[in-house]
Protein backbone atom coordinates (compact mmCIF):
# COMPACT_ATOMS: atom_id res chain seq x y z
CA UNK A 1 0.00 0.00 0.00
CA UNK A 2 1.65 3.17 -1.26
CA UNK A 3 -0.01 5.55 1.13
CA UNK A 4 0.76 5.44 4.83
CA UNK A 5 -1.60 6.55 7.58
CA UNK A 6 -0.81 10.12 8.53
CA UNK A 7 0.07 11.19 12.04
CA UNK A 8 -3.27 12.97 12.26
CA UNK A 9 -5.12 9.67 12.14
CA UNK A 10 -3.50 8.67 15.40
CA UNK A 11 -4.99 11.69 17.20
CA UNK A 12 -7.66 9.58 19.03
CA UNK A 13 -4.92 7.28 20.32
CA UNK A 14 -2.83 10.25 21.42
CA UNK A 15 -5.83 11.80 23.19
CA UNK A 16 -6.48 8.50 24.96
CA UNK A 17 -2.87 8.30 26.08
CA UNK A 18 -3.12 11.82 27.48
CA UNK A 19 -6.14 10.86 29.57
CA UNK A 20 -4.34 7.72 30.74
CA UNK A 21 -1.31 9.73 31.82
CA UNK A 22 -3.47 12.14 33.79
CA UNK A 23 -5.28 9.27 35.51
CA UNK A 24 -2.03 7.53 36.41
CA UNK A 25 -0.64 10.76 37.80
CA UNK A 26 -3.66 11.12 40.08
CA UNK A 27 -3.41 7.51 41.24
CA UNK A 28 0.31 7.76 41.82
CA UNK A 29 -0.02 11.00 43.79
CA UNK A 30 -2.22 9.20 46.31
CA UNK A 31 0.71 6.92 47.11
CA UNK A 32 3.08 9.72 48.00
CA UNK A 33 4.96 8.99 51.18
CA UNK A 34 4.77 5.20 50.76
CA UNK A 35 7.89 4.67 48.68
CA UNK A 36 10.20 1.94 49.85
CA UNK A 37 13.55 1.97 48.12
CA UNK A 38 16.03 -0.28 49.91
CA UNK A 39 18.88 0.33 47.45
CA UNK A 40 19.44 3.89 48.66
CA UNK A 41 19.61 5.23 45.10
CA UNK A 42 16.96 6.39 42.66
CA UNK A 43 15.37 3.61 40.51
CA UNK A 44 16.73 5.23 37.35
CA UNK A 45 20.13 3.95 38.45
CA UNK A 46 19.08 0.63 39.94
CA UNK A 47 15.99 -0.88 38.26
CA UNK A 48 16.01 -3.03 35.13
CA UNK A 49 13.19 -1.25 33.27
CA UNK A 50 11.73 2.23 33.11
CA UNK A 51 8.96 3.76 31.01
CA UNK A 52 8.23 7.49 30.82
CA UNK A 53 4.92 8.67 29.35
CA UNK A 54 3.77 12.25 29.29
CA UNK A 55 3.14 15.46 27.41
CA UNK A 56 5.73 17.44 25.46
CA UNK A 57 5.03 21.17 24.99
CA UNK A 58 7.47 22.15 22.24
CA UNK A 59 7.98 25.43 20.49
CA UNK A 60 8.19 24.28 16.89
CA UNK A 61 10.07 25.70 13.92
CA UNK A 62 9.57 24.08 10.54
CA UNK A 63 10.82 25.13 7.11
CA UNK A 64 11.50 23.31 3.88
CA UNK A 65 12.46 23.88 0.27
CA UNK A 66 11.32 21.80 -2.70
CA UNK A 67 13.65 22.37 -5.62
CA UNK A 68 12.58 22.43 -9.25
CA UNK A 69 13.00 19.44 -11.57
CA UNK A 70 15.52 21.36 -13.72
CA UNK A 71 17.85 21.75 -10.74
CA UNK A 72 16.98 25.29 -9.66
CA UNK A 73 17.10 25.84 -5.90
CA UNK A 74 13.92 27.36 -4.49
CA UNK A 75 13.79 29.55 -1.40
CA UNK A 76 12.78 27.79 1.83
CA UNK A 77 9.17 28.03 2.96
CA UNK A 78 8.91 29.09 6.60
CA UNK A 79 5.76 27.31 7.72
CA UNK A 80 5.31 29.33 10.90
CA UNK A 81 5.38 32.54 8.81
CA UNK A 82 4.30 31.72 5.25
CA UNK A 83 1.77 29.03 6.17
CA UNK A 84 0.95 30.51 9.59
CA UNK A 85 1.02 27.22 11.46
CA UNK A 86 0.94 27.53 15.22
CA UNK A 87 4.51 27.31 16.48
CA UNK A 88 3.59 25.53 19.71
CA UNK A 89 1.43 22.53 20.48
CA UNK A 90 1.27 19.70 22.96
CA UNK A 91 2.09 16.17 21.84
CA UNK A 92 2.23 12.74 23.43
CA UNK A 93 5.79 11.61 24.13
CA UNK A 94 7.20 8.35 25.49
CA UNK A 95 10.60 7.00 26.46
CA UNK A 96 11.73 3.60 27.69
CA UNK A 97 14.87 1.88 28.96
CA UNK A 98 15.93 -1.74 29.45
CA UNK A 99 19.09 -2.81 31.25
CA UNK A 100 20.35 -6.25 30.27
CA UNK A 101 23.54 -8.00 31.19
CA UNK A 102 25.79 -6.13 33.56
CA UNK A 103 26.66 -3.09 31.48
CA UNK A 104 24.26 -2.84 28.53
CA UNK A 105 21.01 -1.08 27.86
CA UNK A 106 18.49 -0.39 25.11
CA UNK A 107 16.60 2.90 25.21
CA UNK A 108 14.06 4.60 22.98
CA UNK A 109 11.99 7.72 22.47
CA UNK A 110 8.89 8.61 20.43
CA UNK A 111 6.89 11.73 19.61
CA UNK A 112 4.80 12.95 16.69
CA UNK A 113 3.24 16.26 15.69
CA UNK A 114 0.72 17.30 13.04
CA UNK A 115 -0.69 20.72 12.09
CA UNK A 116 -2.94 21.93 9.25
CA UNK A 117 -4.10 25.49 8.52
CA UNK A 118 -5.83 27.61 5.87
CA UNK A 119 -4.66 31.16 5.16
CA UNK A 120 -4.43 34.00 2.64
CA UNK A 121 -1.06 34.05 0.84
CA UNK A 122 0.78 37.34 1.29
CA UNK A 123 3.63 36.35 -1.06
CA UNK A 124 4.16 33.90 -3.89
CA UNK A 125 5.38 30.47 -2.77
CA UNK A 126 7.56 28.38 -5.09
CA UNK A 127 7.16 24.63 -4.70
CA UNK A 128 9.19 22.54 -7.16
CA UNK A 129 7.99 23.76 -10.60
CA UNK A 130 4.79 25.52 -9.51
CA UNK A 131 4.09 28.92 -7.98
CA UNK A 132 1.25 29.46 -5.51
CA UNK A 133 -0.02 32.99 -6.02
CA UNK A 134 -0.07 35.74 -3.44
CA UNK A 135 -3.56 37.03 -2.64
CA UNK A 136 -5.27 33.63 -2.97
CA UNK A 137 -6.55 31.25 -0.32
CA UNK A 138 -4.43 28.19 0.37
CA UNK A 139 -4.21 25.29 2.79
CA UNK A 140 -1.07 23.72 4.13
CA UNK A 141 0.19 21.32 6.71
CA UNK A 142 3.25 19.67 8.20
CA UNK A 143 3.60 16.33 9.96
CA UNK A 144 6.60 15.01 11.83
CA UNK A 145 7.29 11.70 13.59
CA UNK A 146 10.46 10.72 15.40
CA UNK A 147 11.30 7.24 16.76
CA UNK A 148 14.67 6.89 18.45
CA UNK A 149 16.37 3.63 19.39
CA UNK A 150 19.71 3.55 21.13
CA UNK A 151 22.02 0.68 22.17
CA UNK A 152 24.74 1.55 24.65
CA UNK A 153 27.14 0.49 27.37
CA UNK A 154 27.00 1.77 30.95
CA UNK A 155 30.08 3.07 32.70
CA UNK A 156 29.54 3.32 36.44
CA UNK A 157 31.51 6.12 38.04
CA UNK A 158 30.22 5.70 41.61
CA UNK A 159 27.32 4.49 43.72
CA UNK A 160 25.20 7.48 42.71
CA UNK A 161 26.65 8.32 39.28
CA UNK A 162 26.50 6.66 35.87
CA UNK A 163 27.19 7.57 32.30
CA UNK A 164 27.12 5.67 29.04
CA UNK A 165 28.20 5.78 25.42
CA UNK A 166 26.53 4.19 22.44
CA UNK A 167 25.03 4.43 18.99
CA UNK A 168 21.56 4.24 17.53
CA UNK A 169 19.06 5.34 14.91
CA UNK A 170 16.51 8.09 14.60
CA UNK A 171 13.69 6.99 12.29
CA UNK A 172 12.09 10.15 10.89
CA UNK A 173 8.86 10.51 8.95
CA UNK A 174 8.39 14.04 7.56
CA UNK A 175 5.66 15.18 5.21
CA UNK A 176 4.13 18.46 4.12
CA UNK A 177 1.68 19.83 1.58
CA UNK A 178 0.26 23.05 0.15
CA UNK A 179 -2.88 23.35 -1.96
CA UNK A 180 -4.30 26.42 -3.65
CA UNK A 181 -4.19 28.52 -6.83
CA UNK A 182 -1.09 28.18 -9.01
CA UNK A 183 0.21 29.87 -12.17
CA UNK A 184 0.21 27.80 -15.36
CA UNK A 185 2.18 28.19 -18.60
CA UNK A 186 -0.36 30.23 -20.62
CA UNK A 187 -0.61 32.84 -17.90
CA UNK A 188 -3.79 31.39 -16.46
CA UNK A 189 -4.38 29.77 -13.10
CA UNK A 190 -5.44 26.38 -11.79
CA UNK A 191 -6.01 24.69 -8.46
CA UNK A 192 -3.33 22.24 -7.35
CA UNK A 193 -2.20 20.22 -4.36
CA UNK A 194 1.54 19.59 -4.00
CA UNK A 195 3.00 17.35 -1.32
CA UNK A 196 6.31 15.81 -0.28
CA UNK A 197 7.22 13.05 2.11
CA UNK A 198 10.37 11.31 3.29
CA UNK A 199 10.94 8.45 5.73
CA UNK A 200 14.52 7.72 6.64
CA UNK A 201 16.76 6.30 9.38
CA UNK A 202 19.62 8.55 10.47
CA UNK A 203 22.39 6.97 12.58
CA UNK A 204 23.80 8.77 15.57
CA UNK A 205 26.21 8.50 18.45
CA UNK A 206 25.28 9.60 21.93
CA UNK A 207 25.96 9.75 25.63
CA UNK A 208 24.08 10.27 28.88
CA UNK A 209 24.76 11.03 32.54
CA UNK A 210 22.50 10.30 35.52
CA UNK A 211 23.02 11.25 39.15
CA UNK A 212 21.02 10.02 42.14
CA UNK A 213 20.72 13.06 44.39
CA UNK A 214 18.94 10.85 46.94
CA UNK A 215 16.82 7.70 46.85
CA UNK A 216 13.93 9.90 45.63
CA UNK A 217 15.55 12.58 43.49
CA UNK A 218 17.52 11.99 40.30
CA UNK A 219 19.18 14.25 37.75
CA UNK A 220 19.11 12.93 34.17
CA UNK A 221 20.69 14.08 30.92
CA UNK A 222 21.44 12.74 27.45
CA UNK A 223 22.79 13.98 24.13
CA UNK A 224 22.64 12.42 20.63
CA UNK A 225 24.48 13.74 17.60
CA UNK A 226 24.68 13.05 13.85
CA UNK A 227 26.49 15.00 11.15
CA UNK A 228 27.35 13.32 7.87
CA UNK A 229 26.59 12.85 4.17
CA UNK A 230 25.07 9.39 3.79
CA UNK A 231 23.48 8.33 0.53
CA UNK A 232 20.53 10.58 -0.27
CA UNK A 233 20.77 12.59 2.98
CA UNK A 234 23.20 15.05 4.45
CA UNK A 235 23.06 17.34 7.42
CA UNK A 236 23.08 17.57 11.20
CA UNK A 237 20.83 16.18 13.92
CA UNK A 238 21.01 16.82 17.67
CA UNK A 239 18.72 15.47 20.39
CA UNK A 240 19.27 16.79 23.92
CA UNK A 241 17.44 16.37 27.21
CA UNK A 242 18.06 17.44 30.80
CA UNK A 243 15.72 17.02 33.75
CA UNK A 244 14.85 15.79 37.22
CA UNK A 245 12.72 12.93 38.51
CA UNK A 246 11.03 12.49 41.88
CA UNK A 247 10.11 9.00 43.10
CA UNK A 248 6.64 9.27 44.67
CA UNK A 249 6.16 5.54 45.26
CA UNK A 250 8.26 2.42 44.81
CA UNK A 251 7.31 2.01 41.15
CA UNK A 252 6.23 5.55 40.27
CA UNK A 253 7.97 8.82 39.66
CA UNK A 254 7.24 12.26 38.28
CA UNK A 255 9.65 13.90 35.85
CA UNK A 256 10.17 17.32 34.34
CA UNK A 257 12.60 17.72 31.45
CA UNK A 258 13.76 20.24 28.90
CA UNK A 259 13.96 18.56 25.46
CA UNK A 260 15.57 20.00 22.33
CA UNK A 261 15.43 18.19 18.97
CA UNK A 262 17.09 19.97 16.02
CA UNK A 263 17.33 18.72 12.42
CA UNK A 264 18.87 20.39 9.35
CA UNK A 265 19.02 17.92 6.46
CA UNK A 266 19.37 17.94 2.70
CA UNK A 267 17.26 15.44 0.74
CA UNK A 268 17.91 14.01 -2.73
CA UNK A 269 15.00 11.61 -3.26
CA UNK A 270 12.97 11.11 -6.45
CA UNK A 271 9.90 12.42 -4.61
CA UNK A 272 11.68 15.33 -2.88
CA UNK A 273 14.82 17.25 -3.68
CA UNK A 274 15.40 20.04 -1.25
CA UNK A 275 16.02 20.69 2.42
CA UNK A 276 14.16 20.50 5.72
CA UNK A 277 14.91 22.36 8.92
CA UNK A 278 12.89 21.68 12.05
CA UNK A 279 13.33 22.21 15.75
CA UNK A 280 11.22 21.10 18.70
CA UNK A 281 12.22 22.50 22.07
CA UNK A 282 10.32 22.80 25.31
CA UNK A 283 9.21 21.14 28.53
CA UNK A 284 8.28 17.48 28.85
CA UNK A 285 6.30 16.42 31.95
CA UNK A 286 5.93 12.70 32.52
CA UNK A 287 4.95 9.86 34.77
CA UNK A 288 7.73 7.30 35.23
CA UNK A 289 7.26 3.61 35.90
CA UNK A 290 10.14 1.53 37.35
CA UNK A 291 10.52 -2.19 37.92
Amino acid sequence: MSDVLSVARFEPVIQGCRHLVISLLLIASLQQGHAANTSGVHPYLSDKFFVDVGIFWPSRRFSLSVNGSAGEVNDPIEFEEDVRLKNADDVFCAEFGWRFGEKWRLVGQYFASSRNETWLLEDDIEWEDVVFQAGTNAAGGAEFMMLRTFFARDFNVGDRHEFGLGAGLHWLDIRSYIEGTILIENGGTAYSRESVRVSAPLPNIGTWYNYSISDRWAFTSRFDFFSADIGKYDGTLTNFSIGINFQIARNFGLGLNYNDFDLDAGIDEDSWRGRVKTRYEGLYANLSLFW
